[in-house]
């Protein structure tokens, strides 16, 4: 027994030499197994983590009037006119609404948006005076002053001391080739109103192509006092000072103009001009390109 029990001590010593082996560094190594290791699935260790708490998300702040106006006040006249577009969807029955959408579409060119804008303001109210006055404006500057006098005469009848209906009145009339009651409608507007520095202007002007210049230095004078920030006020003034024979005051009223809006042709090529001028001509003929009649979006009636 003693014999062979050491016959099966010494094969398995001899079995332990075959499964270990020396690695370079003189370490055991143990061998590996030929047959695949059996693949125990394991859970990877998870630990609980709370939802971090989410902010809630604030809704879009509604639109008001008051934006709107901000914007058309601001000179951004597509935001306003896409304000007001809103506006009126939510609130269709606000005759309000419907004029600022008109006022904002006209200033940005949406001739066809306005003026259907301004007549559903007047479906809603036809007593809205000032869809009345800038629906008659828009008519007329398309030319169609027959279409804007009715609209004019309603606006007369609400509010008969108004200077801007009484203007719209004369260009009207100057449309229609009747130059006296065109004067007579700007007399009737500076009497009522002798802050309208538009109807001085215009006037004014008038009468220089009618030959009265002294006349015309007169209103046009009245007109740069009231607005010394509109240029075509000052470089209006400068021609019928040219033509009374004052160049020198002419030159200053141009670089007045320039003062006001540096980049105004009309008065650079006037200046130009008239600093040439040595003598004093028989004549001066300004040509009608350089003469500041047609009422820019200054002339836009207050807003309430």
């Amino acid at each position: 027994m003693t014999g062979h029990s050491g016959f099966i001590a010494a094969a398995l010593f001899a079995g332990a030499v075959v499964t270990t082996g020396c690695s370079n560094d003189g370490k055991a190594t143990t061998a590996k197994s030929t047959k695949p290791d059996a693949t125990v699935p394991q859970t990877a260790a998870t630990s609980y983590v709370p939802d971090s708490p989410v902010a809630p998300i604030a809704p879009p702040k509604p639109l008001t009037f008051g934006d709107g106006e901000a914007a058309y006040h601001a000179g951004n006249y597509a935001e306003a006119t896409a304000t007001f577009t809103r506006l009126t969807e939510e609130k269709p029955k606000n005759a309000w609404g419907h004029f600022m959408l008109g006022l904002s579409a006209s200033k940005s060119g949406d001739t066809t948006t306005a003026m259907k804008a301004f007549d559903e303001a007047l479906r809603l109210d036809p007593k809205h005076v000032k869809s009345l006055i800038n629906s008659a404006r828009l008519l007329i500057d398309q030319k169609k002053p027959d279409e804007a006098l009715p609209r004019l005469d309603h606006a007369a009848m609400l509010e008969p001391d108004s200077s801007d209906v009484q203007r719209l009145f004369a260009r009207a009339y100057l449309a229609q080739g009747k130059e006296d009651e065109a004067i007579s409608a700007y007399e009737h507007a500076i009497e009522l109103n002798d802050q309208d520095a538009w109807s001085h202007n215009n006037l004014g002007l008038l009468l220089l192509e009618q030959g009265r210049a002294s006349e015309a230095v007169a209103l046009l004078s009245r007109a740069v006092e009231l607005r010394k920030d509109v240029a075509v006020f000052s470089n209006n003034l400068g021609m019928a000072l040219e033509h009374t024979g004052k160049f020198q005051d002419a030159a200053a009223s141009y670089r007045l103009a320039l003062d006001a809006e540096p980049s105004n042709m009309k008065a650079k090529r006037n200046l130009a001009r008239v600093e040439q001028i040595k003598d004093v001509p028989k004549s001066v003929e300004v040509s009608a390109e350089e003469k500041s009649i047609t009422p820019g979006p200054d002339e836009q009636a207050g807003l309430r």
